[in-house]
């Protein structure tokens, strides 16, 4: 069965530089910066640095995958040999005429990074793709920019499903006006420098008189939603702010009309500032990649929290397509399929939710989320959770699935 999307990363072997790039992307679509074992629920991300003559080696199976990214990391070495300099050439071509529907497989992405001005040389290359431009920057810039570029591509993409214009992503920024509005003003700035995020800052931004809940609810059905927590001190203690992670923390049934069993949660980040006050923690927050927020210096991450907004995004529509294709695939009455690496809320939660859709908790004897697999210590931390439903019931991984 195809994955949804596989990357590629093409370098020279000898351009240490573009290696350590190449590390950086690995990490980033893994997830490999979390520390448990569900940083596996990232996306399969593999190197291309050999050629064998003057083809990649291996060469890439574009039909094993629905998407395929390919970034080439150009420098002067990868153009100056000749044998490297034809196999990328030959590359853009095919991913020219998968793009223009003359070539079978998945679809294609070619992002072409110019480390060196002998990228104009290319040929094809140059001709076909416009360049990410990583010229006269820090090892730092280089690394922040063909990331978020690569990070945008693949989450308009897969949110335009074949369409050239997919519709905007509304970002609710939930936060305490009593201490958490710097900082929300500061990632609704970031927010802006995408081109299809759309931020919505409070409730002054929805139209006189209209429920706020209506607008985040049906954006979250739409896949048209996702949430930036500002949990600062006052932030538990404001029912509208609770109400708000909530509402985004709580699963959805996917094409329900249609008799499936996969579920869903709006993408979250959360941004953390400690300060001097007893506070209680949001239980429905426990399951979302955090990152702490301290003072003035805090808005130089501004560009980091958006970028894993964007990635949690993009990890949302990947797992919920896997999702679709496993239920489609094994036509399971017993199982459903969760799109999040699972918590101990939002799988009660989600028991909730069965319950007043009409499904039966106790008929559901696998619950599958992504990625390969959770620890023993995790699985038995979620297991008074789960075994709510029934006491067969197991927590399956995707790639158990598979298999």
């Amino acid at each position: 069965m195809k994955t949804p999307v596989t990357i590629y990363v093409v370098h020279h072997p000898q351009c240490s530089l573009a290696e350590k790039l190449a590390s950086r992307l690995f990490e980033w679509f893994r997830l490999a910066s979390l520390s448990t074992e569900a940083s596996a629920a990232g996306l399969p991300v593999y190197f291309r640095r050999q050629l064998a003559g003057s083809t990649l080696h291996p060469t890439i199976r574009f039909d094993d995958a629905g998407l395929n990214v390919v970034i080439v990391l150009v420098d002067h070495r990868m153009v100056g040999d000749l044998a490297w300099r034809k196999a990328v050439v030959e590359l853009a071509e095919k991913i020219d005429e998968i793009r223009d529907g003359k070539s079978g497989g998945g679809r294609a992405i070619l992002l072409p990074g110019a480390m060196h001005e002998s990228f104009y040389r290319t040929g094809p290359l140059y001709q076909n793709f416009n360049p990410v431009r990583l010229l006269q920057m820090t090892d730092e810039q280089m690394e922040a920019t063909i990331r978020r570029a690569a990070t945008e591509a693949i989450a308009r993409d897969l949110r335009a499903d074949g369409s050239n214009a997919p519709p905007p992503l509304n970002v609710f920024l939930s936060h305490a006006k009593r201490d958490g509005t710097p900082i929300a003003e500061a990632i609704r700035d970031g927010v802006r420098s995408f081109s299809q995020l759309v931020a919505w800052y409070d409730a002054n931004d929805l139209p006189i008189g209209s429920e706020w809940k209506s607008p985040m609810e049906k954006a979250a059905r739409d896949s048209t939603a996702a949430m930036v927590a500002t949990v600062t001190d006052a932030y538990p203690t404001r029912p509208w702010c609770r109400r708000e992670a909530k509402l985004a923390r709580t699963p959805m049934r996917v094409n329900e009309k249609e008799g499936r069993r996969v579920w869903k949660v709006q993408p979250v980040v959360a941004v953390h500032q400690a300060g001097c006050n007893w506070v209680r923690g949001v239980p429905m927050l426990e399951g979302v990649p955090r990152i702490g927020w301290q003072g003035e210096s805090g808005k130089y991450h501004v560009e980091r929290i958006v970028d894993r907004l964007v990635l949690e995004v993009l990890l949302a529509n990947v797992h919920c397509r896997a999702a679709l294709n496993l239920d489609e695939r094994l036509k399971r009455p017993d199982s459903c399929y969760i799109t999040w690496i699972p918590d101990a809320w939002t799988l009660a939660a989600l028991r909730q939710e069965m319950q007043k859709t009409g499904i039966e908790p106790a008929s559901v004897q696998q619950i599958m989320y992504p990625g390969y697999g959770l620890t023993f210590a995790e699985i038995n931390e979620l297991e008074p959770v789960f075994k709510t439903f029934h006491d067969e019931t197991r927590l399956v991984s995707f790639e158990e699935a598979w298999q």
